[in-house]
């Protein structure tokens, strides 16, 4: 229908024109009131999410969604097909059938967009010569406010199937984790051995971790720790060039203590905190025990022929306790985070106590 600049300057046109658009407007909402309520709606979290043809990284991928996109949780009420179930994975609707998604990626406490055929429950189809084809594109259009109302008013919004991952909730375990972690902190030593090798009870450290997780509850890990206490007992030494071509100098000793450890023990799964665009912040707690060997070395570095004072420093038994923050990042294979931890030796070892805090490399 075309319209004259007559038929828009004329007010009957406008209110006719308005009567028309208020009556399609009322059959929308009213036909929108009356279908079901949708029964599992969300958006996805993460900048780039892949949807399986099966609940495993390994399949196939089906389609491809960016973050906002809105969803279609999918179970047995409103699927009558068949669902593979698996922790850590979600069900959704695909314009071909039925696609699986991180659980992770998902976030069904934000407002729940408007999901085509969400609630319906599905109904068999018979297989006919012409199957219309899926999308070009799988990237969902960003999320749009619908309102519903009946007889003038607004009705409640459509309950939404919660999935195992919410804020509160744990992660999927995974098989393996690897953890690279480097940090620094402030250990106590044993004061009968500090002062008997005349150097302070206490340094600060710096340390090094390697682990490794299983299924996020089982953990083996190894560390390294230089301390630096102050030194009461240092020494100085004329030195030269080994080979020649300077004056004669003096050089002065440094204090080393190092401890080497092995530990295990158990964690709790990944707690999550909140979404991001890459996924969940989470958090872990775990325990360990372990042995640690200790040593200490006052000498001049660099220096062939100068004086070595090897010191004696028991070692033995600890256990530790801590917290590991997760942060997802852009790969998802790689997290990173920071990690706290109170690290207490048994008795007749060279050190007490120790607190370390430092950053950590999380690798799939």
């Amino acid at each position: 229908m075309l319209l004259n600049s007559e038929d828009l300057t004329n007010p009957r046109s406008r209110i006719a024109g308005s009567r028309s658009l208020l009556v399609g407007t009322v059959l929308v909402c009213l036909a929108l009131w009356v279908r079901p309520a949708a029964a599992g709606p969300g958006v996805i979290v993460a900048s780039r999410v892949e949807a399986f043809t099966a609940p495993s990284s390994e399949a196939s991928v089906a389609a491809q969604f960016g973050q906002g996109a809105p969803i279609c949780v999918l179970d047995e009420t409103i699927y009558s097909g068949l669902l593979l179930h698996r922790v850590g994975w979600l069900a959704i609707r695909l314009p071909g059938g039925v696609g699986y998604v991180p659980v992770e990626t998902v976030d069904v406490t934000a407002a729940a967009p408007e999901v085509v055929d969400c609630g319906a429950p599905e109904q068999a189809q018979d297989p006919g010569p012409a199957v219309r084809p899926p999308s070009a594109s799988p990237l969902v259009a960003p999320p749009r406010p619908v309102l519903r109302r009946g007889r003038g008013r607004e009705s409640a919004p459509a309950p939404a199937i919660r999935p195992a991952l919410i804020a509160g909730g744990f992660l999927p375990l995974r098989p393996a984790r690897f953890l690279l972690g480097m940090g620094s902190g402030v250990a106590w030593l044993d004061r009968q051995s500090a002062a008997e090798h005349q150097f302070d009870d206490s340094g600060v450290t710096f340390n090094g971790t390697l682990g490794l997780t299983i299924y996020d509850i089982f953990m083996i890990s190894g560390s390294l720790a230089a301390v630096f206490p102050s030194d009461h007992a240092s020494f100085s030494e004329e030195v030269v060039l080994q080979m020649g071509g300077g004056d004669p100098h003096t050089a002065d000793s440094s204090l080393s203590v190092t401890s080497y450890s092995i530990a295990a023990g158990l964690r709790t799964p990944f707690w999550a905190i909140g979404p991001t665009d890459s996924g969940w912040i989470a958090a872990a707690l775990f325990a360990q025990y372990g042995s640690a060997q200790i040593g200490a070395h006052r000498s001049i570095s660099n220096c062939v022929d100068c004086r070595e004072d090897s010191l004696h420093m028991p070692g033995g038994t600890f256990w530790n306790i801590g917290v590991d923050l997760l942060i997802p990042s852009h790969r998802p294979t790689v997290s990173y985070g920071l990690t706290a931890s109170y690290q207490r030796y048994g008795a007749g070892a060279g050190f007490t106590d120790e607190v370390r805090v430092g950053f950590s490399c999380w690798l799939l």
